[in-house]
């Protein structure tokens, strides 16, 4: 598996609520493959590209977890009050030499808040509903500082998105209970922005999901 297999959310201009239906806070960061083979982890970005040499703390993290897997994630740093700051983000991903990595992990750590599976311990998920992925995922490791486990809430979804506007986030994701993992764009999986939410533009090292 590769960064070319993740599953894309499509763009729904207004939120709703559904029963059938799972609700996630959309954080503000770096869409993030991560693969674990025995002690081996790779963090990659949708372009392919490796988070490894800029967040050694996160690959440290991920590498403690028992077991061989494939997540899928958004990578995040936080500001002061605890929001994702897509500005810290971007510093941390174009800061490079292992000095200056050092000191930016340590003013500015970074999370993943991890929230499908595509593979544990050599199972393929991808075609089980997203209930069930959610399920084996929370059992396939606890959260810490770093790794997140981003749970959801079904059926409220017009009170998920008004939690994602008073706290100034940048949306929610909409997806179906019984959708299996799809590569590519699909309207399994809805992303609803908060159009009062801003942040500087990307840099291009990685991208939204």
């Amino acid at each position: 598996m590769d960064a070319s297999d993740l599953m894309l959310a499509t763009l729904h201009r207004r939120p709703f609520s559904d029963p059938e239906w799972l609700y996630e806070i959309k954080y503000d960061g770096f869409r993030c493959l991560i693969l674990k083979v025995g002690e081996h982890v790779d963090l990659l970005s949708r372009n392919g590209n490796s988070f490894n040499g800029s967040f050694p703390e996160v690959v440290e993290a991920v590498s403690r977890v028992s077991g061989d897997f494939v997540w899928d994630a958004e990578l995040t740093v936080d500001d002061a009050t605890g929001r994702p700051s897509f500005e810290r983000l971007q510093r941390r991903a174009v800061t490079r030499t292992a000095k200056n990595v050092r000191a930016a992990a340590k003013a500015d750590p970074a999370r993943l808040y991890i929230f499908d599976a595509l593979s544990i311990d050599g199972e393929d998920l991808r075609g089980l509903w997203l209930l069930e992925r959610k399920e084996r995922l929370r059992d396939s490791f606890d959260d810490t500082r770093t790794l997140i486990y981003a749970s959801g809430v079904r059926g409220m979804g017009e009170f998920v998105f008004g939690q994602a506007q008073s706290l100034d986030l940048e949306g929610m994701v909409a997806k179906r209970l019984d959708s299996t993992y799809q590569r590519g764009r699909s309207r399994d999986w809805l992303k609803i922005k908060h159009a009062g939410y801003s942040r500087p533009a990307a840099l291009g090292f990685g991208r939204k999901g």
